[in-house]
């Protein structure tokens, strides 16, 4: 049963008030920028949406652009598929564009016309769960953990909204992922094998840097205001041992394990990647390894379709390096991988009809239809389509696919007790901690110090 809002220590309106200044997710919305910022790919077309029946219950679902033109339209199809195998039940989808769903989802929950399901960022359900506005899917968990469902489900794919303030408030549905691209070639020509670890892999960008030809050995991305900035930093955190809370909610940024994993970038900047780093986002990351100027590259699934179309002599020259090992030992050999949910609204008028809708879309099958529409663009939720023809089709998809089910995590593991406070951080981590630090304007151990006390009032709001 839901805690009431007054157990949540913080107002409707002063939670909303609080998220319309900040984005829902620290590291989520960086997940599609690459389509957040183009224009869409012509010739993919959904199929004609059904006219409803005269009784039909009318659900509305929301939900984020999420990939191509070829992946939104999957996404329309079987939404359609859904509406005509349930005559009695009819949902329209709308499209939000990452520039301005966040306060579209906000004023229509203010105004009360949220719609009935939706979807959005890998932290979206627990600031509506927080406001009172998230539907306890506790029920379908429990179909799903008996009908076997969750056994072939990622774990933290389920337990990363179960039992939030007293309430489950969203499912995963797709894995949005991260991975050290490398060239093969490359690391042959220099005689170094494959690193597994952290001091492994920076003994292999000492052999691969030659800056006087033009190459360097690591391409990550360091903008200011960037979330992509901290998808990298994250990845090293995380195999340091870091993590952004813990078990009571407080954050612990200023600690040794955050301080080892930005010595370890700032070493890994100043040595090994270009000049212009700090003004980089994935698109300069992308070039820069595309081009051949950089031997490593950190950058996400869509990398690969995008080597594979636009480099395509370096396309089976290009491997994955495997989740490191880093001072955090082998327990936090991590990669960084968003679990975006689905998420019914408790707004709605018609709950048993929402949930049907999404136990139907959650079905493997049907998640296939979408998956396969953009081969690397996300990553499946469910260990049983690891071998399905569309994470087989080349070695980096099939390693990347792997890599997610058995290392991913995202910014909120292992525990949602600060949820909404991570999910309120905007790019803190970018502003405050990674660009200062790779720049050379600050103290790694002092800008820790300052981004730990100027996010404490975001993670105490939740529970004071």
């Amino acid at each position: 049963m839901a805690r009431s809002r007054k157990n949540h220590g913080l107002s409707r309106r002063s939670l909303i008030g609080g998220m319309a200044a900040t984005p829902f997710a620290v590291g989520g919305l960086g997940n599609t920028s690459v389509w957040a910022q183009e224009e869409e790919e012509p010739g993919a077309t959904p199929e004609p949406t059904l006219v409803p029946a005269p009784d039909a219950v009318q659900l509305e679902f929301w939900d984020m652009q999420w990939g191509s033109a070829a992946f939104m339209a999957a996404m329309q199809n079987l939404v359609t598929e859904f509406n005509r195998q349930h005559p009695e039940i009819y949902v329209n989808f709308r499209q939000l564009a990452w520039g301005d769903y966040t306060q579209k989802l906000l004023s229509a929950v203010q105004a009360g016309t949220p719609p009935d399901i939706g979807g959005g960022d890998s932290g979206i359900p627990f600031n509506m769960a927080a406001q009172g506005e998230a539907l306890d899917i506790s029920d379908l968990y429990e179909e799903w953990q008996n009908d076997g469902t969750f056994d072939d489900m990622k774990p933290w794919a389920y337990e990363k909204w179960q039992d939030f303030q007293g309430t489950t408030p969203g499912i995963t549905w797709q894995l949005d992922s991260r991975g050290i691209y490398y060239r093969k070639d490359l690391l042959e020509e220099a005689g170094v094998s494959v690193p597994t670890t952290w001091d492994e892999w920076r003994s292999a960008l000492e052999a691969l840097h030659k800056p006087e030809d033009g190459l360097y050995a690591l391409a990550v991305p360091g903008k200011q205001g960037s979330y992509d900035t901290d998808q990298f930093y994250m990845t090293l955190a995380f195999q340091a041992g870091a993590r952004l809370a813990d078990e009571e909610g407080n954050p612990t940024i200023d600690t040794p394990e955050h301080l080892a994993a930005l010595e370890f970038e700032k070493d890994l900047v100043t040595n090994f990647a270009a000049e212009g780093t700090p003004s980089w986002t994935f698109t300069e990351v992308m070039r820069a390894f595309e081009q051949g100027n950089a031997a490593m590259a950190f950058g996400g699934g869509w990398f690969i379709e995008d080597i594979r179309v636009n480099a395509p002599d370096l396309f089976d020259k290009v491997g994955l390096l495997p989740p490191l090992e880093g001072p955090g030992g082998p327990e936090s050999q991590f990669i960084v991988s968003f679990a975006n949910p689905w998420m019914i609204y408790k707004q709605t008028e018609h709950p048993e009809e929402a949930k049907t809708f999404l136990r139907w879309m959650m079905q493997p099958d049907n998640l296939m239809q979408m998956y396969s529409s953009e081969p690397g663009g996300k990553w499946p939720v469910y260990n049983s389509l690891l071998e399905t023809e569309t994470y087989q089709s080349n070695e980096l998809i099939a390693t990347m696919a792997e890599h997610t089910l058995e290392y991913g995590v995202d910014y909120w593991y292992p525990n949602t007790a600060a949820a909404v406070g991570i999910a309120s951080m905007g790019t803190t981590l970018t502003d405050l901690v990674i660009n200062p630090v790779i720049t050379g304007n600050r103290e790694p151990k002092d800008a820790l110090a300052d981004a730990q006390a100027a996010v404490e009032p975001l993670f105490q709001r939740q529970d004071s």
